[in-house]
């Protein structure tokens, strides 16, 4: 087959490479600052890339503010004109597409495919993101996990497995989750249970705070009552689940790190990207 890969970060170098290496020509665009072979051609323009290809991989997420999210290029494209020159049945893989792009996609008759919505993809990447925090927690406190205290927010795959994997390490761990239901299962997994309403007179007995989900769940005022020692981690994408400025301005110790299976395990995160490609084509066969 013939891939276009377009923008991305170390994982879709190495996504060029494992499709290289398995047979099919493969072009790059907008991944002109990745360490690639000779072999996978850097073609000079949107157009040239994407022209016969039976397949175009973009990243995840494949956009950010309207612009195809390419951080190793100087590169600056519209998702709009970046779907117009697309061809009628192209297969179109990527993850987070905006409604936007979603709708572009269907008057331009393209095979869209978002991995954020395939439950395989989706599970894979939180277990990395998973395993990815811990490593930050690790390396950014002087505290360890082993009888520390840890407070995840949010139970989603996320929560749910570095709930599970913190507990592992010997940390006390709480959950704070909206859900009721989730709450019980949180118990019944042996952490304890909060509501984000009640976060103000726990908050500050905790270590290790980490969040998960991609809206502001920790009020000001929590905020406040963070302890001064408390290491923060911010998994989500903006605008995140607490003010980081407001955390730094009254010093405590924030870290963000969205898309990161991206920078903790992109070799990994690219060989899930390649059996989710892989899936996508077989089904679209069949």
């Amino acid at each position: 087959m013939r891939f276009a890969v377009l923008g991305g970060d170390r994982r879709s170098a190495l996504l060029c490479q494992m499709l290289h290496r398995d047979g099919h020509r493969v072009q790059s665009f907008a991944l002109e600052g990745a360490e690639l072979p000779e072999e996978i051609p850097r073609a000079g323009c949107l157009q040239g890339c994407v022209y016969g290809a039976d397949c175009v991989i973009l990243p995840t997420p494949a956009e950010r503010g309207g612009l195809l999210n390419a951080p190793l290029s100087a590169e600056t494209l519209r998702m709009k004109p970046l779907m117009e020159a697309l061809w009628k049945g192209q297969i179109v893989i990527g993850g987070q597409f905006s409604d936007e792009s979603s709708r572009a996609a269907i008057r331009g008759a393209l095979l869209l495919e978002d991995l954020m919505e395939r439950p395989d993809f989706v599970t894979g990447n939180a277990a990395l993101t998973a395993e990815g925090a811990l490593e930050l927690l690790i390396s950014g406190s002087e505290r360890s996990l082993w009888g520390g205290s840890a407070l995840v927010l949010g139970f989603g795959r996320v929560g749910k497995l570095l709930a599970l994997r913190l507990r592992a390490l010997g940390a006390e761990v709480a959950v704070a989750a909206r859900r009721s239901a989730d709450r019980a299962l949180a118990g019944a997994l042996g952490c304890r249970a909060l509501r984000f309403d009640r976060l103000e007179g726990e908050i500050g007995d905790f270590d290790f705070i980490v969040n998960t989900v991609p809206a502001r769940v920790l009020s000001e005022a929590a905020l406040c009552c963070v302890s001064p020692e408390a290491l923060l981690l911010e998994l989500a994408s903006p605008p995140g689940g607490f003010d980081r400025s407001l955390a730094e301005n009254i010093g405590l110790q924030a870290l963000a790190a969205p898309g990161l299976p991206g920078k903790s395990a992109p070799y990994a995160a690219a060989l899930l990207m390649r059996q989710a490609v892989y899936d996508i084509i077989r089904e679209q066969e069949e």
